[in-house]
Formats: C-alpha cells, sequence, structure tokens
C-alpha cells in the first residue's frame, strides 16, 4: 500500500474515533448508541453483499490483510456519519430530513469517486457514483425512519396516549 493511502487511511481512523465523544455527550445517548450499532451492522451486511457479488473491492487495508469489506468505512465512518445526520434531523420533517440527507451523501459520494479514481482503495467492477450516491442517501433515511419508529414505540407518553384515546372511545 502507498505510504500516502495508509497516512490516509490513518487520519480517517483517528477522525472517526475522534467523532465518537461528539456525539456520545449529546442526549439521548440510548439513541445514538442504537444509531452507531445499527449503522455498522447494516454497513457491513451490505458491504458483504457488495462485495461477493463483486460489485466492489478493497485491496488496500489499513490492518493489511485483504478483506472483502471496508472495516473503517463500514464500522466506524458511516455509523458516526449516521449519528451526526440523526442528531441533525431529530425533530426535522421529511423533506428537511431530505435536504439534509442530500448535504450527507453528495460529499460522500465526491471523495468515494475521487478515492476510487486515484488510489487503490476501492475498485469500483460494477458499481458508479449513483450507487454509492443513491444508498447512502436511501441508509440515512431508513435508519432515521427506523430510530423514529423505536422512539415511538418506547416513548411512554406516546404509549400512555394511546391507551387514553382508546380507553376515551370505549366509555363513548
Amino acid at each position: 500500500m502507498k505510504q500516502m493511502e495508509k497516512g490516509f487511511l490513518g487520519f480517517l481512523t483517528l477522525l472517526g474515533l475522534a467523532m465518537i465523544p461528539v456525539w456520545f455527550n449529546k442526549r439521548p445517548r440510548k439513541d445514538w448508541t442504537i444509531v452507531f450499532l445499527l449503522a455498522g451492522f447494516l454497513s457491513g451486511m451490505l458491504d458483504m453483499f457488495a462485495t461477493a457479488h463483486k460489485l466492489i473491492r478493497y485491496p488496500s487495508q489499513i490492518f493489511g490483510k485483504k478483506m472483502n469489506i471496508s472495516l473503517l468505512f463500514d464500522y466506524l465512518l458511516l455509523p458516526n456519519i449516521g449519528v451526526l445526520y440523526n442528531q441533525l434531523t431529530y425533530k426535522s420533517g421529511f423533506w428537511l430530513a431530505l435536504i439534509r440527507a442530500l448535504l450527507f451523501s453528495i460529499p460522500m459520494t465526491i471523495v468515494e469517486y475521487l478515492l476510487e479514481k486515484h488510489t487503490n482503495l476501492i475498485v469500483w467492477q460494477k458499481w458508479n457514483w449513483f450507487y454509492t450516491f443513491a444508498s447512502v442517501t436511501i441508509f440515512l433515511l431508513l435508519e432515521r425512519a427506523f430510530m423514529a419508529f423505536i422512539r415511538k414505540s418506547v416513548n411512554p407518553l406516546h404509549l400512555l396516549k394511546k391507551k387514553f384515546i382508546k380507553l376515551k372511545r370505549t366509555i363513548a
């Protein structure tokens, strides 16, 4: 692996590790931890699918061992980005959340495009920039929708309100 590529991966690793205390200090920590772990799990699974179907390859790895997935992106960078996106869209409506998802996915797509063209960190085989753009945008929106569903289903006030409405209907 070229020295520049190794340095870039090291920088991204340090950046990803440094981002964790930033989002972890915001409440509700439980939600952000779920987002982080969910993003890592889903990203790793989707990356395994993409590499198994020879859509993407990662010839250079930070740990020197050739792997079928990008550990750094799947388990550190994308989860951090997912948490930051969820924090920024916590109380946003759909359209603002969509715009913010685009504001996250466009720079990520540009960076991946440049890495694919100028380094040996990622090789697109049956992939292109649009697939990255669409998949990251959809990923962020689905992850946010999942968290909204979880928040709504476990929110005691929401459940109490539902029970009250049901009780009101039976009395009337």
